[in-house]
């Protein structure tokens, strides 16, 4: 019997799922909202209540709660809000509970060691570790997890943009991968014939337009959880959506000024930080739930790349599918 494989992409803020059905890629994105205890199903909510238990520990999934736990830190990769995360993904695949193989991914920095870009084994197989761990589904059935495969975030979500992108063997492209948690970058040399440097930083990631999203949403008698105050900053140009989430519509220009604010913060830093890691590449590429929030800081920072600074498309899933289409051809 063969058994199914399917890519995850399990950042902290959200998993990217990716897997092949009959030679076509199918994709999700399942955003990370839980908080303790379990909750009961309403009257129309009898099919929609996840309640897991992982050892003596209830969680459930609440996508609006401003009790939902925060993942914002980087030992999100190694504890029970990941193994929740990866279950609950693959449970809105539609797939009916069965044993899998996954796929997924950690920081390069905890990925590699920092000193000599090898790969820190200790910190991958406590990533398999994890996800091999016991979780049940109050009333309901979860996949089986019978093998884990770890790979490294960012660089593989560009590999077929750059084999079409004409580069030569001796063409440096530097990928930027801003996430929730985590800023990761990476310059490859040709079409990824060697990754040739590597740079992580935990302090920065999306999680700072975040927070003050959530801290703004607060303060305007509209507490919510990480999940509602991401969607605000997805949605920031929606009226309809902003009036449906902030109580307080006279402090909706303060609210939008202060995301603004910070969305240019964030990119002045990831565009500080690409210039000290790699000043001048011959392309550069964005990848990662964030990439559309810092596009306008690094075409600044690079003004001579123009074009040859690209937002890789479908960037947030990019990684997930680049992956799982990796292992199918691994396989042939």
């Amino acid at each position: 019997m063969t058994v199914l494989k399917i890519a995850i992409d399990d950042g902290s803020t959200n998993v990217k799922v990716c897997w092949l059905n009959d030679g076509e890629i199918n994709r999700l994105t399942s955003p990370n909202s839980f908080r303790k205890d379990w909750k009961s199903a309403a009257l129309r909510q009898a099919n929609s209540v996840y309640n897991y238990q992982i050892g003596n520990t209830k969680y459930t999934y609440d996508a609006t709660s401003d009790k939902a736990m925060s993942t914002t830190h980087i030992a999100y990769q190694y504890d029970d809000q990941n193994l929740l995360a990866v279950h609950h993904a693959l449970l809105q695949t539609g797939l009916t509970p069965q044993p899998v193989e996954i796929v997924v991914t950690l920081p390069i920095t905890e990925y590699y060691d920092a000193d000599d870009c090898q790969k820190n084994e200790a910190n991958i197989q406590r990533k398999k570790d994890n996800l091999m761990r016991a979780i049940s589904l109050n009333k309901g059935e979860l996949f089986e997890i019978v093998d884990v495969q770890v790979m490294p975030e960012s660089l593989p979500a560009v590999l077929s943009t750059l084999v079409n992108s004409d580069v030569n063997g001796l063409t440096k492209s530097l990928v930027i991968d801003l996430g929730g948690t985590t800023l990761d970058m990476g310059v490859i040399v040709g079409e990824f014939d060697e990754v040739s440097d590597i740079y992580g930083n935990k302090e920065i990631g999306v999680s700072m337009v975040t927070d003050a999203a959530k801290k703004a949403l607060a303060a305007a008698d509209s507490d919510a959880s990480y999940l509602v105050a991401n969607e605000l900053i997805r949605q920031r140009h929606d009226p309809d959506f902003i009036e449906q989430v902030v109580n307080d519509d006279q402090q909706i220009p303060r609210i939008m000024q202060k995301l603004q604010d910070k969305i240019e913060e964030l990119g002045a830093q990831v565009a500080y930080e690409a210039k000290k890691f790699c000043k001048n590449p011959h392309r550069v590429f964005l990848v990662g739930g964030g990439a559309s929030l810092i596009a306008e800081a690094i075409c600044q920072a690079y003004p001579t790349l123009g074009s040859k600074v690209v937002q890789v498309k479908q960037a947030q899933t990019a990684l997930a599918e680049e992956i799982c289409l990796y292992q199918a051809a691994a396989a042939e």
